[in-house]
């Protein structure tokens, strides 16, 4: 059975993640030992609780982007999608700029049969963030009605939701080009399909509870005080470095915020430190 470019473009993209995960230990071992030093020092059921979390997040997302494409036509079981979703999350783990999302666009888009198919992958793309965007909002709003966090990130992320929105709903004007046309179908799909939209928000909703429940779980069995409120500040400067995506899985500059999230509530810089890192390597 021959394989086509796409395909095999793919499969090079994993195979090249694997080697690059491989080698990452010697490349980063000095600025990952933080992270083995917290681990090691961790309480192993909390740390293994955490796993169990930040999997079920997996999942969740899983059934976001599968439902988001459903929505546009893309016809997936759950297993095939994990697969390719998969494949984009590991180049994620080892590749700047979030070019992995492009990898679950790609491959997500190739089983539909729609003209433009990627392009219309990529309008279902921002649909789905407009989704994760008001999920993450919420737990700006969570951590905001603690005193962890300001609420003004929480109006910022909401307008920025409100600017896809209004994107997608752009006039007949800016549709008659036709790769326009293809974008704005894939935004506006869910519109078209209540049922798979509010599948879309109820499975982003459970991306962010899972990870806030996993962080909290790994908070605790890293010693962190309050592990609830921690979470509550460790989330959104994980999502918020990963709107920076300069480096490979966002490692150094995810921990940073993170170390400086919680040096703020008055824990130790290296300690924060080790514990941003801690968290990263594990979720990776």
């Amino acid at each position: 059975m021959t394989r086509s470019r796409p395909t095999l473009t793919a499969g090079v993209a994993a195979v090249g993640a694997l080697v690059l995960l491989a080698l990452l230990p010697h490349v980063l071992g000095r600025k990952l030992s933080p992270a083995f030093a917290a681990l090691a020092n961790g309480d192993r059921t909390w740390l293994a609780l955490g796993f169990v979390g930040f999997a079920v997040a997996f999942v969740c997302g899983v059934g976001a982007w599968r439902a988001a494409f459903a929505a546009a036509g893309a016809r997936l079981c759950p297993r095939q999608a994990a697969a390719r979703i998969g494949v984009g999350a590991l180049v994620n783990s080892v590749a700047p700029a979030r070019l992995g999302d492009a990898v679950k666009v790609a491959l997500l888009s190739r089983v539909s049969d729609a003209p433009g198919r990627l392009w219309l992958g990529g309008g279902v793309y921002a649909a789905l963030a407009v989704a994760r965007t008001l999920a993450l909002a919420s737990v700006f709003v969570a951590a905001s009605a603690t005193g962890a966090l300001p609420l003004w990130p929480a109006f910022g992320l909401c307008g920025v939701a409100c600017a896809l929105v209004a994107a997608g709903a752009a006039s007949q004007r800016f549709r008659s080009h036709p790769r326009v046309a293809q974008t704005l179908a894939g935004m506006t799909a869910l519109v078209r399909d209540p049922r798979r939209a509010a599948s879309v928000v109820a499975w982003s909703y459970g991306v962010q509870l899972t990870r806030l429940a996993a962080t909290i779980a790994v908070a605790r069995g890293l010693h962190v005080p309050d592990p609830a409120l921690a979470a509550l500040v460790i989330v959104p400067a994980l999502d918020a470095a990963s709107a920076l995506p300069l480096t490979p899985g966002s490692f150094g500059i995810g921990s940073g915020a993170v170390a400086v999230a919680l040096a703020s509530r008055g824990i130790g810089i290296t300690q924060a430190l080790g514990v941003g890192l801690a968290i990263q390597t594990l979720e990776t």
